[in-house]
């Protein structure tokens, strides 16, 4: 029954009960207690469980040591099987004779122009001959796929009349998955050749060359520079600041080339180095608007060699 109170009336014997609801102090009472408790238990269950059901994104390819030109030297074409889809994917690459698994070479990354692999390599293979007298291992991606117009995921239009949309004639997945291939290259030569990571380089031309300046503001971290041949971008929402201290930019235009104004290259170097990169500007005398970047090798190598991450 409860004792009795000063009126000789019996007190109610539930009082403790009272007194553990008051011990919840965000609660009214103590159904509201339980409603709180059973809430935050379902929504930690179902975050959990949404969690285990995620997609996982594929895991990235890995060299393979059996393969027939694992550690090969000299000129080569490869190709990986792109991680979710299975298809093969080719690349070029070319890794100086002086190569071995001791040494720590730096690294060229040249976007391909065209709808080939083979496009950095015209002009009697400049590019590859003073990047064995230098010392670089020098790779191409192609980008997913052999398609016109490979802007690697950028949306940075090349500054000229009636100058494509960046990435005309691809689906979008084609366009991420280009931008994903250039990373997954640059992964698997970096391990398999232990390249020198502070001292990996970037370079596109015409549209490959929007796609280098996209590239290298969204990962400033991976490369030390990167170079750009015949490709002025419509750059007003261009994010230069995210070069700044972290990517040195060279700019080059062949004074022949008749595809791209000169102008506009000069004027996107100019922008540059008001935002505070540090920017080389340099005009190719008798450069056409495909070759002046390869009768230039001897000197953008002169460029990279000066650059390296700390």
């Amino acid at each position: 029954m409860g004792r009795k109170d000063r009126t000789g009336k019996h007190q109610r014997a539930f009082l403790p009960s009272r007194l553990s609801c008051l011990s919840c102090l965000s609660c009214l009472s103590c159904l509201s207690c339980l409603s709180c408790v059973i809430v935050v238990a379902l929504s930690a269950g179902s975050a959990i469980a949404q969690g285990r059901g995620a997609a996982q994104p594929p895991a990235p390819p890995q060299p393979n040591p059996a393969a027939p030109l694992y550690h090969a030297t000299g000129e080569q074409y490869r190709i990986y099987n792109f991680p979710g889809t299975g298809e093969s994917i080719p690349y070029r690459l070319y890794v100086p004779p002086r190569w071995s698994p001791a040494t720590k070479l730096p690294m060229l990354v040249t976007l391909r122009a065209g709808n080939t692999v083979d496009g950095p390599y015209r002009a009697g293979n400049d590019l590859v001959r003073i990047a064995a007298e230098r010392g670089y291992i020098v790779v191409t991606p192609m980008g997913y796929r052999g398609l016109s117009q490979p802007y690697y995921g950028s949306r940075y239009q090349i500054a000229r009349p009636s100058a494509a949309a960046p990435a005309a004639g691809w689906t979008e997945i084609e366009d991420q998955r280009a931008e994903q291939d250039v990373l997954y290259v640059i992964d698997l030569v970096a391990k398999e050749y232990n390249v020198d990571t502070s001292r990996v380089y970037l370079h596109g031309q015409n549209p490959s060359g929007s796609g280098a300046l996209y590239l290298a503001q969204k990962y400033p971290e991976r490369f030390a520079a990167a170079v750009v041949s015949s490709a002025p971008i419509v750059y007003d929402s261009y994010p230069f600041d995210r070069l700044k201290g972290k990517v040195a930019l060279m700019v080059i235009h062949g004074d022949q080339d008749n595809v791209n104004p000169i102008a506009a290259s000069q004027k996107m170097a100019d922008a540059a180095k008001a935002a505070g990169v540090e920017t080389v500007y340099a005009t190719v005398p008798g450069g056409t608007h495909l070759e002046a970047y390869l009768t230039y090798a001897s000197q953008i190598f002169d460029f990279l060699d000066k650059h390296k991450k700390p």
